[in-house]
């Protein structure tokens, strides 16, 4: 088996048994998202390509790889310049900052340079600095000092799936399954999504309703989930994955989880709303 192939055999991933199912993909922000539908409507049809517009439109916003994003631009900023941000971007930080507020800093969406340090082979020389500041009221971002790195990578998937959610639900598209690789699932709707997820002891099925499930681990990429206490690599697990309402958030705690001890986990979980789970492979609660 070649590692590409194992590493999609070790991803979630969608079990349908009902031939109505229909998908419809997308490749962006390094993997391939799909829309699973019921229907294949000229409507449906025309949903399923706004909700992938909207996926492009954010991919060029929120990406600091692409130049001329606003994720690019804030962080060439200099002390005293200020930016206007568009309304997606400005979404995605402020959801951003909850997720660092609600997780202690596990998840850090200014951790561009020690994720460049990790993957350069040089954990913890990526030292965050610079300041920044989000204006309470609009969408405008104040440099204070030079330096921050944004890195929006462990919550734009999650938030891409969200936006491209409404997008469908805006235009009567109300039950379907949304997925960005092995990274994100949303499901929306009154219908359980059957979806499978790898773990050491045994696959396990989970029935997905009206809630998004996001993973976070090394198989694919190697060790490069960054622990924003010290910079290093973290490798308490295999895997963990993060059932929550919101696909952005379960994105970010997925990331924050696997930083964390059991014992971490454990007080964390204890925050979250009902119905959300922590999962992780060993078990992080055996």
């Amino acid at each position: 088996m070649t590692q590409d192939a194992k590493s999609t055999a070790r991803a979630a991933h969608p079990v349908f048994a009902d031939p109505a199912v229909r998908v419809h993909t997308a490749d962006a922000m390094k993997t391939t998202f799909r829309i699973y539908v019921m229907e294949a409507t000229p409507a449906v049809e025309s949903a399923v390509s706004a909700a992938f517009q909207k996926l492009e439109e954010i991919e060029n916003l929120l990406s600091r790889y692409v130049p001329g994003s606003d994720i690019s631009r804030i962080n060439a900023m200099n002390a005293g310049e200020a930016l206007f941000l568009s309304d997606e971007c400005d979404r995605c930080l402020r959801l951003a900052i909850e997720a660092a507020r609600a997780t202690g800093g596990r998840f850090d969406p200014c951790a561009g340079s020690m994720i460049d340090a990790l993957k350069a082979g040089h954990p913890t020389m990526g030292n965050v600095c610079g300041i920044v500041s989000l204006d309470a009221e609009r969408p405008l971002l104040k440099c204070l000092e030079a330096g921050r790195v944004f890195d929006l990578g462990a919550i734009g998937k999650g938030f891409a799936l969200e936006r491209m959610g409404e997008v469908l639900s805006a235009l009567g598209i109300n039950e379907a399954l949304l997925t960005s690789g092995a990274s994100t699932i949303l499901a929306m709707g009154s219908m359980d999504w059957p979806i499978d997820i790898p773990h050491s002891a045994g696959a396990r099925r989970l029935l997905l309703r009206a809630s998004a499930l996001a993973a976070s681990g090394n198989m694919q990429q190697g060790a490069h989930i960054v622990n924003p206490e010290d910079g290093t690599a973290a490798r308490t697990f295999e895997n963990v994955w993060v059932i929550h309402p919101r696909a952005p958030l379960a994105d970010a705690f997925s990331t924050a989880c696997f930083t964390m001890t059991p014992e971490d986990i454990a007080d964390f979980t204890a925050l979250l709303p009902a119905g959300c789970r922590v999962i992780s492979d060993p078990d992080w609660s055996a």
